[in-house]
């Protein structure tokens, strides 16, 4: 029996170890030369591996600070992806202190996970796939970007992507794509939703085609139940007859891009240098490095090999390669204010978690099944841009704040525990253990305001200074404090108020400095909205009433912009991620990350003849 016990205990130990063995897609030793080198297995970076290995006398090298993305049940289903957060898959990036936003986190500080993993960022998000306007795009090539206007960039999202769902717009989706994306999850509360869009006059369309402007449904890329993040659609699918011409390091951390002086006196990026386990691996590219590190790594690695603002790299100690002065400025960022809802007719789903579970195992669907985040509208303020373009996006989140989540929840939002004790006590004041039976958050799409990243020490293993300067500008207070008319010279006068709200029972008005006062549900086009949606047949069938509350800052940072992959004053560097848009796109920017890939594969492509 006590036999029997021990093989049963060492199996149980062994398993993991032998299930991570068998779906581990990386090698320990690199060869010694590859034709290119790209840093960082993300959204984007795992594109233009995919596309470059098509090659087959192409060979590269994939280098990720992170570990394999598989087997990892909190990356592969959905609604346990905040499970991740705080863990070794996430960079648990940190801003600095916000002078006028996140006055309900911690130190008004915001944490802005991304994700340290093969994958990337796309292994630990929610999984929206939501493109951007045609302005958004037209805008880019306005801007100096040539070869970026909507009509350049249409045909690369859909080459990226496998559209599951016929609901979607043939003329605007791909169907071969390495990509699924679908409507994953259609829920009571979501159509409820789109529903009391429609009574208040807005389209429901795919926000992906013609016209983004409507309340919609999810598109998602999630198919079945499972994430498809960039690790499982573009490098698993074709490892097993790439293996010899496509190589994978995991817990590769490349501290530095190495450079070389050409025959014409110029430097060429010739390779890099990585960290694993603690010993040092350098590593030759015989045509092009990349750098794929996204938002925040990207500009931190380019400064650490001295690439930069000369001043700064010179208080950093670090020897100047190329002085370029956009290197880790023009950071933006999508500010999101949620609002809580409490409804006293439309029953959550009750199940256990094991019963989820059983019905996950089974059929792949049910809550474990989709992310809560069902539904969204995109509209517009009187300031936005375009008519065409969005500059607001709300989005419901089904999933409630319950006595039993809100742990979760504090240490994912950094909320600050007076918050916290004030929905406990207002919980407990309505006798209930639910805080919020569901969530809308109303995002500014386009925000004016801007910020930086710049080292904090000469150490690669420092996080960088991350200052999003939220609601710094006054176009984004002017935007936020949208009032009646008359009201501009006020604005002019007001309090930045960033994230004011202190509880469920929250602050309702903001103070002037004129002594005027006006309602914060005045103040937000999206938050006005939101209390039109209240007095909808849909909300009021359920009784719905939303409950002011925490106001967070940021989930969706965007970095350095220097309009074109080719850095400049050097030679065979290329940067391909989130910090080359020349403007944040009005959406979740996993799609465009998608169709940068796409994009950069093919231009690399023709520089080399491959």
């Amino acid at each position: 029996m006590l036999k029997h016990v021990a093989i049963i205990c060492a199996c149980a130990y062994l398993l993991p170890y032998f299930l991570r063995w068998y779906y581990s897609i990386t090698i320990d030793q690199p060869d010694e030369e590859y034709d290119f080198i790209i840093v960082g297995s993300g959204t984007t970076g795992n594109v233009i591996v995919n596309r470059l290995t098509e090659s087959p006398n192409t060979k590269v090298l994939l280098l990720e600070a992170g570990d394999n993305d598989a087997p990892n049940i909190y990356i592969s289903v959905p609604m346990l992806a905040p499970y991740v957060q705080g863990t070794d898959a996430d960079w648990m990036y940190r801003t600095e202190p916000q002078k006028h936003g996140c006055k309900l986190l911690e130190n008004n500080v915001s944490f802005w996970p991304r994700g340290k993993v093969l994958g990337g960022t796309s292994s630990i998000n929610t999984l929206w796939y939501v493109r951007g306007s045609i302005h958004d795009f037209d805008s880019w090539e306005k801007s100096g970007a040539t070869g970026w206007s909507y009509k350049d960039v249409l045909p690369y999202f859909k080459k990226s992507e496998q559209a599951m769902d016929k609901n979607m717009t043939e003329d605007f989706h791909g169907t071969d794509g390495y990509l699924k994306t679908s409507y994953p999850y259609s829920s009571e509360l979501g159509n409820l939703f789109v529903e009391a869009g429609k009574e208040l006059a807005y389209d429901h369309t795919d926000y992906n085609g013609e016209r983004m402007l409507g309340f919609h449904l999810a598109q998602q890329t999630l198919y079945k139940g499972k994430r498809q993040s960039s690790a499982t659609s573009f490098l698993h699918s074709v490892i097993k007859e790439r293996r010899e011409r496509l190589n994978i390091v995991g817990r590769a951390h490349v501290r530095q891009i190495v450079f070389e002086e050409g025959e014409d006196g110029r430097k060429r990026a010739s390779g890099v240098i990585y960290v694993r386990d603690d010993v040092e691996v350098k590593v030759r590219a015989r045509k092009e490095v990349i750098v794929s590190g996204g938002a925040v790594g990207s500009p931190q690695l380019l400064m650490l090999s001295g690439i930069g603002p000369k001043q700064h790299l010179n208080d950093m100690g670090i020897p100047l390669v190329a002085d370029l002065p956009g290197v880790g400025q023009n950071l933006q960022d999508h500010v999101q204010v949620p609002a809580t809802f409490r409804n006293d007719r439309l029953a959550a789903e009750d199940s256990t978690f094991l019963s989820s579970a059983l019905e996950y195992i089974i059929g792949s669907s049910g809550p474990l099944g989709h992310t809560g985040a069902d539904a969204q509208a995109l509209v517009r303020s009187t300031m936005a841009e375009s008519d065409e373009s969005p500059d607001i996006q709300l989005i419901l989140h089904t999933t409630g704040w319950t006595k039993k989540n809100i742990g979760l929840i504090q240490n994912n939002f950094n909320f600050k525990q007076e918050f916290v004790d004030n929905m406990k006590k207002s919980a407990a004041e309505h006798n209930m253990d639910t805080f919020s039976n569901f969530l809308i958050t109303a995002g500014m799409l386009k925000p004016a305001s801007v910020g930086y990243i710049k080292l904090r020490s000469s150490n690669y293993l420092d996080h960088p200074v991350i200052q999003p300067n939220y609601l710094s500008n006054q176009k984004d207070v002017d935007v936020i404090v949208e009032v009646l008319e008359g009201a501009s010279y006020g604005l002019r006068q007001t309090e930045r108020f960033g994230c004011l709200n202190k509880g469920i029972a929250a602050y309702t008005s903001v103070y002037l400095k004129n002594g005027r006062t006006v309602n914060v549900l005045n103040l937000f086009p999206g938050f006005r909205l939101i209390e039109k949606l209240e007095k909808t047949k849909s909300f009021k069938e359920i009784g719905a009433k939303m409950e002011l509350s925490a106001l967070n800052c940021g989930d969706e940072p965007q970095s350095p912009r220097w309009f074109c992959y080719r850095v400049y004053k050097v030679d065979d560097l290329r940067v391909a991620d989130a910090s080359v848009m020349p403007n944040i796109p009005s959406a979740n920017t996993q799609a465009a990350c998608y169709m940068i890939g796409e994009k950069a594969a093919d231009m690399i492509k023709e520089d080399w003849g491959i």
